[in-house]
């Protein structure tokens, strides 16, 4: 195991991906289209969640939210992407251990890390996304926030 590599937030800004960190002003979507992005999460050297999985970001953070809350209530959880047929599952493995599951219908990625190592890459990725889009879009996302981190 090589542990968790930071986690990112990029945009899909046809036809190139940016860091959220690096824009200035959110990108121009077309009327009830929604910011597209992706969660760049490598967990073992394993590309856990990558390019391939561009869906709309905002929830998609949500939902990575809803995984960790449900995670430290229950001791394991499932969410879904929002727009599209794919799974995301944290589960205990002995020995202090998390596996993060992301599967569709036809295929799986899956790895293990340390438990507070991925928890907290986790919230500290979302934590990143928040704050940067309140910067963008001075909308609050409090809720959101509270959930991910457990205050």
């Amino acid at each position: 195991m090589n542990g968790v590599e930071r986690v990112r937030t990029v945009l899909w800004v046809e036809p190139v991906f940016v860091d959220i960190r690096e824009c200035t002003e959110l990108p121009r979507v077309r009327y009830a289209d929604d910011l597209s992005g992706v969660i760049m999460l490598t967990v073992s050297q394993v590309p856990v969640i990558d390019e391939d999985l561009v869906t709309d970001i905002e929830s998609l953070w949500g939902s990575v939210g809803n995984l960790v809350d449900g995670y430290r209530k229950n001791g394991r959880a499932e969410s879904s992407f929002p727009d599209q047929p794919v799974d995301i599952a944290l589960e205990p493995v002995p020995r202090g251990l998390l596996r993060i599951t992301v599967s569709g219908k036809d295929w799986k990625r899956t790895s293990v890390a340390g438990e507070k190592e991925l928890l907290s890459a986790l919230v500290a990725g979302g934590v990143e996304f928040y704050e940067k889009m309140t910067e963008l879009t001075a909308r609050g996302f409090g809720a959101e926030m509270r959930k991910l981190t457990g205050e």
